[in-house]
């Protein structure tokens, strides 16, 4: 594995006060989500996704779940459901130095780059050739920012994010922030703690002043080519596609899934595990609440066939009509 430290299931189901089914000495190194697993990680599994064990790559699962498991799987068996238990499991993570971000190194900076006054980079962190800094600019550790690249003014890159070649990013950004996950208890709300990264593609265009989170425990995506407005948020373990054309004042909750060559206009709202299919318009002010079949052209709220939309609309304004008239 790439981080050498390690713990163990035995060490984690200790910790959450859980029992566990499989083999406790087996060594974990992070978290991974349910459909990123990777060999050597724990993934925390929703019930309904259980049959999907059994093509999950993870070492170990943190699961409700006591009965119908695939066998031959690691498991820690919680008490509730184990998105409750993800803040805890983390923080332990964390706590045993698995997400170490500290780095010693000093950044890499080519000649052929222009870093304007006032700009900060973190150790770890690699800038490729001929890219632009402007002044204010803020690069934490162990940031990776490919070839001919343009940061603006005042933008801050968070620690891990990775950004491709010929990507350009406009002023008061912030890429790879902290996120806003929370569980709610009874007593209050949880923040989940951030060891999630984010990758933006190749020939990437983004305005000023716009948002994108980290993933929680994933990664948040930008695919190449895609064009995102000023004004836009994109929260955490979001993926969009590539050739994608975002506008100003667009809000993706967290889990949003946009396929390739989706056009959304100016101040839509999708929410959390929304898929939008490929080749979809979204217009102007849409409230995406559920998933969209590629090549749609949605707009209102909820979102539906636009045509429908405007048929809504004219019986709603001649109802509105006729009561006017009979008053």
């Amino acid at each position: 594995m790439h981080n050498a430290k390690y713990t163990t299931v035995g060490a984690i189901a200790e910790f959450l006060h859980c029992p566990i089914l499989g083999d406790g000495s087996q060594k974990i190194y992070g978290m991974s989500l349910f459909q990123e697993s990777r060999e050597g990680t724990l993934s925390c599994v929703p019930s309904h996704k259980i049959s999907g064990i059994a093509e999950s790559h993870a070492s170990a699962f943190l699961t409700r779940a006591a009965i119908a498991l695939p066998l031959h799987r690691n498991y820690i068996i919680t008490r509730n459901d184990p998105y409750e238990m993800l803040a805890q499991t983390v923080q332990f993570l964390i706590d045993e130095g698995l997400y170490s971000q500290s780095a010693s190194a000093p950044p890499q900076i080519p000649d052929s780059c222009q870093i304007s006054n006032y700009v900060s980079i973190g150790n770890g962190s690699i800038i490729g050739e001929n890219t632009i800094l402007a002044p204010g600019v803020v690069i934490e550790e162990n940031v990776t920012i490919g070839n001919n690249c343009k940061i603006g003014a005042n933008t801050v890159i968070g620690a891990g994010s990775v950004i491709g070649n010929h990507v350009i990013i406009g002023s008061c950004c912030c890429i790879g922030t902290e996120n806003f996950e929370y569980y709610q208890t009874r007593e209050s709300w949880v923040k989940i703690p951030v060891v999630g990264g984010i990758t933006i593609g190749n020939h990437v265009r983004i305005g000023g002043n716009v948002v994108i989170e980290k993933g929680t425990i994933g990664t948040t995506l930008i695919d190449d080519h895609t064009e995102i407005d000023n004004l836009v948020q994109i929260g955490h373990e979001v993926k969009i596609g590539a050739h994608c054309h975002i506008v100003a004042c667009t809000a993706l909750a967290g889990w949003a899934e946009i396929a390739d060559h989706v056009t959304i206009y100016g101040q839509t709202g999708i929410s959390n595990y929304v898929k939008v299919g490929s080749h979809s318009i979204l217009l102007a002010r849409t409230g995406a609440d559920k998933s969209i079949k590629e090549n749609a052209i949605v707009s209102g709220f909820p979102a539906q066939n636009h045509q429908r939309e405007m048929r809504f609309q004219a019986f709603l304004r001649n109802l509105f009509h006729h009561y006017q008239k009979g008053k």
